[in-house]
């Protein structure tokens, strides 16, 4: 007669706790593992929209005796470009009839996109007969700064655009900027974009002087250099 088989025994207490240790081990890897990759597809994702803002700055200057969106320039509801306001919507509206930069996307960074679930209303054509007129954009969007009145024979190292800052005679972001305090990018007007923790002693003016700020990086060009933004919230 044959004998019954023992049934098979479970798992020790000793094996469930050292194969949960494990887990615990390999969670603690992987989990900031994947945060961080997070972080720098946004961040890959924003160095995308600002390199898109230089070279629609770039086919727009093509366009207009090599200058780039200049200051006080707007668009009106007719397409042309006219002197009027000062405002980060009359760039975006100007970039999006010139440059053909026309996705909404391109001036929201991706960390803003997913803080606030993106409200999508940058670039609103209410009819054909308007045109694409600065009126139509939602200025409070905007993740991006922008520097006017730059013209392609400046230097390489002049910043176009860049992550919005609170202050931009501060060489750090804010809490009240997309990536909080943590950084931002610089686009520059050779195509290179950089991301910047701090900007002490990092950029260059036009007269190769070390720049400490956004601000300072322009000191030296006559008065058409501005820089544009959304003002900041809390």
């Amino acid at each position: 007669m044959l004998k019954q088989s023992k049934a098979k025994q479970g798992f020790t207490l000793i094996e469930l706790l050292t194969v949960i240790a494990i887990l615990a081990i390999l969670g603690a890897i992987i989990f900031p593992t994947v945060g961080q990759f997070r972080t720098l597809a946004k961040k890959t994702s924003d160095s995308n929209d600002l390199r898109n803002i230089v070279q629609a700055s770039q086919l727009f200057a093509a366009q207009n005796g090599e200058r780039f969106v200049g200051s006080g320039q707007t668009l009106g509801s007719d397409g042309v470009v006219e002197g009027d306001s000062n405002d980060i919507v009359d760039v975006a509206a100007i970039l999006a009839y010139g440059g053909e930069l026309t996705d909404p996307q391109n001036w929201v960074s991706a960390n803003e996109q997913s803080r606030n679930e993106g409200t999508g209303g940058l670039f609103l054509q209410t009819s054909e007969e308007t045109g694409l007129s600065a009126s139509t954009y939602s200025t409070s969007d905007f993740s991006y700064g922008y520097i006017t009145g730059l013209r392609t024979s400046d230097p390489s190292h002049t910043p176009v655009a860049f992550t919005r800052i609170s202050e931009l005679t501060s060489p750090t972001w804010s809490t009240t900027d997309p990536y909080d305090d943590e950084g931002g990018h610089i686009a520059f007007l050779g195509g290179s974009v950089s991301w910047y923790e701090n900007l002490s002693g990092l950029l260059v003016k036009p007269t190769g002087e070390t720049a400490d700020s956004i601000n300072e990086a322009i000191t030296g060009f006559d008065s058409t250099r501005t820089v544009v933004a959304r003002e900041p919230t809390e």
